[in-house]
């Protein structure tokens, strides 16, 4: 029982130091594991190969290097979207820009800030099927519907195509998502959100869009426990044990 309790500790603290290692901000892309377009789903991690995770693009006309420095955001529906922070979107591409500027619903009483775009576009990856190992229809769907939502061109050429079941159907779902969800649950949904912002610029030369030169975002959305939290296990459990060490002698 003692041993277990000590490995118990040391394991956990182990895990506390590797995760927060982890969750640095050097993102390294090892696998393209679902090709949408030049989008889709990437195979990721952010030092350790063990806890890889998977990433999606919401920008299209760009691309990303690997290794690749990268910010890392969470979005907060719940603050003003004028505030200094933009809702914790300050280090991402699209945080600080007007709703305005948006092509798809950026004007009107519907407008969609873009908090609420990242959330939508996160909560869309969570959709992908990929069913059977390949790319369907719903998939090219999906994917058109996140980079509908993050563009700025205005250009509607193309946005949203190929929407077999009438277009704007995962926009529409994702914006009675975003919504209708309650406010608990929708802060808990975006607490497991991690927008990656490029620091870098590297021209898109795909064959799907125009050359473009920008800040590549991918997105990806969990339910790790973040590495403050992890930290504070591990010190607890460590005091714990300081405490029990201490009352023995």
């Amino acid at each position: 029982m003692k041993w277990f309790y000590k490995a118990a500790v040391g394991g956990l603290l182990w895990l506390t130091f590797s995760a927060t290692a982890a969750f640095g901000s050097t993102l390294f892309i090892t696998g393209f594991t679902e090709n949408v377009s030049d989008g889709g789903q990437f195979l990721a991690n952010l030092g350790n190969p063990a806890q890889s995770f998977y990433i999606y693009c919401v920008d299209f006309q760009n691309e990303e290097t690997s290794p690749e420095q990268v910010n890392i955001s969470t979005p907060n529906t719940s603050t003003p979207d004028v505030a200094s922070n933009f809702d914790g979107l300050a280090n991402t591409r699209y945080g600080a820009v007007p709703t305005s500027a948006f092509t798809y619903d950026g004007t009107g009483p519907g407008a969609l800030n873009s908090a609420q775009r990242y959330v939508m576009a996160a909560w869309l990856t969570t959709q992908y099927s990929f069913t059977g190992g390949t790319v369907t229809t719903a998939d090219d769907e999906i994917q058109n519907a996140i980079w509908t939502l993050l563009n700025t061109t205005g250009s509607t050429s193309g946005f949203p195509y190929g929407d077999a079941l009438g277009t704007g159907t995962y926009l529409t779902q994702a914006y009675n998502f975003v919504t209708t969800t309650p406010n608990a649950a929708l802060l808990q949904f975006e607490s497991q959100i991690k927008i990656f912002t490029s620091t870098n610029t590297v021209t898109y030369n795909g064959s799907d869009w125009n050359p473009v030169s920008g800040n590549q975002e991918m997105i990806t959305v969990n339910s790790t426990p973040e590495p403050a939290t992890l930290a504070m296990m591990g010190a607890g459990l460590l005091a714990l044990g300081l405490i029990r060490k201490r009352i023995k002698s």
